[in-house]
């Protein structure tokens, strides 16, 4: 049976998962946790299991593609071709099985955390509440990103159909190939956005 977590195991979470972290992302996880418990808040979502996600979803970002396809082997973790080259799409499969692995964590954490990367259709209310908070939370900053925050709190759906146009214009801006759960995402979202 997965823990259960209260608010008061939050910091020995924080003391046990940051060592995993570089540095400069310590700031970054810290400011999607205080947005995840915001955001669920908000939208009627469990307060402590969004932070658990929040402090747990880039558990694994550190590691470089290789490691990455080492801990895909290992949890077997099936990969497309887009994501056998791409760390930073593995690190979200990657990080929701070291996480239910290293703190036990349930389902629910365990799918935002797998999802919060590239999204998908038809999303639950906790998987979408990390993806947006880790878009949106206080050290991010971009074109755009201040309609997204207004956005996130005022109608969660379309937050998502706006997030993920914003991500799918970002891929295309570096030249990246789009994943197709990114797209599929915003086809199921993008009604919200009219």
């Amino acid at each position: 049976m997965p823990a259960i977590f209260t608010a008061r195991d939050l910091p020995a979470l924080r003391k046990a998962a940051y060592p995993y972290l570089k540095k400069k992302r310590v700031k970054h996880v810290q400011g999607c946790e205080k947005e995840a418990y915001a955001i669920a808040l908000k939208y009627g979502a469990d307060p402590i299991q969004a932070s658990v996600a929040a402090i747990l979803h880039d558990i694994t970002k550190a590691l470089d593609l290789s490691n990455q396809l080492i801990l895909c082997s290992r949890y077997g973790i099936i990969c497309d071709d887009i994501e056998k080259n791409s760390a930073s799409l593995l690190h979200s499969k990657t990080g929701a099985c070291r996480a239910r692995e290293l703190f036990d964590i349930d389902q629910t954490v365990f799918d935002a955390i797998w999802w919060h990367t590239t999204g998908r259709p038809d999303m639950s209310l906790m998987e979408k509440v990390i993806y947006l908070a880790d878009y949106i939370e206080p050290t991010r900053d971009f074109e755009g990103i201040e309609k997204l925050r207004t956005a996130v709190y005022q109608d969660i759906d379309s937050a998502m159909a706006l997030g993920l146009k914003m991500s799918m214009e970002d891929v295309e801006q570096r030249g990246f190939p789009l994943h197709r759960n990114t797209a599929d995402a915003f086809e199921y979202y993008k009604e919200y956005l009219n």
